[in-house]
């Protein structure tokens, strides 16, 4: 029974951070996107959690240390323990939400859902059986208390594939390689998503660590010097304390200690939390910039950069390693993450490859000046306070 709650409370966390997206999502993309944006992490979540009841648990679970598939196991049918389900599902739901934030306001709604469909049926749980279960980089010593490798970093770097293979939204990139700023609709909307995904992390990071009271604390301390780290860099950097880089940090610092978080004393949580804090928005900044990878939610940069610091600060500050084991475990932790990062970068693409070849995975023009909300949803998400004026249908004739 005990159990059983901690894991409850856990699943709580994990459907908090879940929430936290949608909200986050929501207000990061203009109104005429939001309501559309709300019901892709709607359906994401249904079909997420569904897929992963359905064949995510069977090979999850499998004993093969690849990509063994205990058929009996496929939809329930012989799952020996419900209760020890419904973390792993929930948590399944991290990693499928960063996709929808990251392709907002020009992907298609369909289309937009075959990541999700990937990650909960695939790619998460095998990147789950290879750490967790007793797999390869199980034996091999790879450190990760709670998902950065297998939940985060997977989440991350299929959100990437895919918002190549959309492309950015129409206007965002100029002829003279300068990036426009396209402002979300909503600060304090995205602001409550951001307080939601903080107190899921408190709660998921714990359970899923061992030492779930220096967890928590170390969980607070990353995220209070991540913060504080951001806050600064945005006063240095732009002479004012910007809230978007700022809630970026303590996202990317959440992420980044939820790899080491209960075997790191409280001076190292802050100092993985204050690193998180400068490279998670520089992330940000040289995606947008440099790289031209079109990101609303800026959770490709939260996610990736994040789980890649926490995994690589985790052998160099745990507790009770000599040098030489702090070096063995860190080439593992470095092995581990090339892994994932292929198996992940691999399937993704040759989905999105199908998908561009298949069916159309971008809204048209049009649409996009429309709005995805009318033009896929036919609903508006403020119509008292917003007054649609409909200038594209003779493009929609051509």
């Amino acid at each position: 029974m005990e159990s059983f709650i901690w894991g409850l409370i856990g699943a709580l966390g994990a459907l908090l951070i879940r929430a936290g997206f949608a909200l986050h999502g929501a207000g990061m993309a203009r109104s005429k996107n939001s309501a559309g944006a709300l019901l892709r992490h709607l359906a994401d979540l249904a079909l997420a959690l569904l897929l992963f009841w359905a064949v995510g648990y069977a090979v999850m679970s499998s004993g093969h240390p690849v990509f063994g598939l205990r058929l009996r196991a496929l939809f329930g049918t012989s799952h020996p323990d419900a209760a020890a389900i419904f973390l792993p599902a929930a948590a399944i739901l991290i990693a499928t939400g960063i996709v929808p934030g990251v392709l907002a306001e020009r992907a298609r709604f369909w289309p937009s859902l075959s990541t999700s469909a990937l990650l909960a049926a695939v790619i998460v749980p095998v990147a789950a059986l290879w750490i967790l279960h007793n797999g390869w980089l199980d034996k091999l010593g790879f450190l990760d208390h709670a998902g950065a490798a297998w939940l985060h970093l997977p989440g991350a770097l299929c959100a990437a594939v895919a918002a190549i293979a959309v492309g950015p939204r129409t206007g965002k990139f100029n002829r003279d390689g300068s990036s426009t700023a396209i402002p979300g609709h909503s600060v304090p909307l995205a602001g409550a998503g951001i307080l939601f995904l903080f107190l899921g992390f408190f709660l998921f990071i714990p359970i899923t660590s061992g030492q779930a009271g220096l967890a928590a604390l170390n969980t607070l301390l990353a995220a209070a010097s991540g913060t504080l780290a951001a806050l600064l860099l945005s006063q240095f950097r732009y002479y004012k304390p910007d809230i978007h880089l700022t809630t970026a940090g303590l996202l990317g610092a959440l992420v980044a200690i939820s790899a080491p978080a209960g075997s790191v004393p409280g001076i190292a949580a802050v100092l993985i939390g204050a690193v998180a804090g400068i490279i998670v928005p520089l992330a940000i900044l040289s995606l947008d910039v440099h790289a031209k990878i079109d990101d609303p939610s800026g959770n490709i940069a939260i996610h990736g950069a994040g789980a890649l610091w926490g995994l690589i600060a985790t052998p160099l500050l745990t507790t009770g390693l000599s040098l030489t084991q702090r070096l063995k475990t860190l080439g593992v932790q470095l092995i581990g993450i090339l892994a994932i990062a292929a198996l992940t970068l691999i399937l993704s693409t040759l989905l999105w490859q199908l998908l561009k070849r298949t069916t159309k995975i971008r809204a048209s023009e049009a649409d996009e000046f429309d709005g995805l909300d009318l033009a896929e949803h036919d609903i508006g998400a403020y119509p008292d306070f917003q007054q649609n004026t409909i200038k594209s249908y003779h493009l929609r004739e051509v």
